[in-house]
């Protein structure tokens, strides 16, 4: 894994294939995708590249050193045509928790990974209607100190990122089972404190490596 100086910028990239009146080849279209969604030079580096399951999008976490690389790579996936893009500065859960005064123990880069089978995306929009913005740093403040908690003494496979100026953390966390991630919903305290003002979706992932290498040669 190369090391990038400082200062690095991140990103949640979205690509979503959009339909045309002549239809399309889905899973070869991706596959142009894919082949465009990789480390540009030591400007950029892919840290994450998912297929959303039973829709035509992709979503990528992206590292940049350089801004002009990233261009570039959106430049690339523009030339295909017949693509939306979104492109979301995000910063590392971590930093964000002990910008709100987590302890430092719970704030260490992760050193583990997501596993490939049971991937899910939770996006979490927070609002605080009936709050004082205090009240929903300290909310926010236990929310993190659980969920960092629960990666470091249990090993839950968890990968968090907060929107820039926004109050929306993108999830990425493995489950054995659908019904893991609906009791993981109830238990947090961001949710027993302010559910009422959380709008969570949820969406199934593939690794998207997995999905191109599978989806032309696994029989079913």
């Amino acid at each position: 894994m190369s090391s990038f100086p400082k200062p690095l910028k991140m990103f949640l990239v979205s690509v979503t294939v959009l339909p045309q009146k002549e239809g399309i080849d889905l899973p070869r279209f991706i596959q142009k995708l894919a082949n465009l969604l990789a480390d540009y030079s030591t400007a950029t580096r892919v840290v994450y590249k998912f297929k959303v399951s039973g829709e035509s999008r992709i979503l990528s976490v992206v590292q940049a050193s350089n801004i002009i690389g990233l261009e570039r790579t959106i430049g690339g996936l523009w030339r295909l045509g017949a693509v939306d893009v979104e492109c979301q500065p995000i910063v590392s859960y971590e930093n964000f928790a002990r910008g709100i005064k987590v302890s430092d123990h719970l704030t260490k880069p992760n050193t583990g990974g997501l596993a490939k089978e049971g991937l899910y995306w939770l996006e979490f929009d927070i609002e605080y209607d009936g709050k004082s913005t205090d009240e929903l740093v300290t909310i926010w403040r236990k929310e993190a100190e659980a969920v960092l908690t629960s990666r470091l003494k249990d090993g839950t496979s968890i990968e968090l990122y907060k929107a820039v100026a926004q109050r929306k953390v993108h999830v990425f966390i493995n489950a054995a089972d659908p019904e893991q991630i609906d009791m993981l919903a109830l238990q947090l305290p961001l949710m027993q404190e302010n559910g009422a003002n959380v709008h969570l979706k949820c969406k199934a992932l593939q690794f998207l490596e997995d999905y191109t290498s599978r989806i032309t040669s696994e029989s079913i």
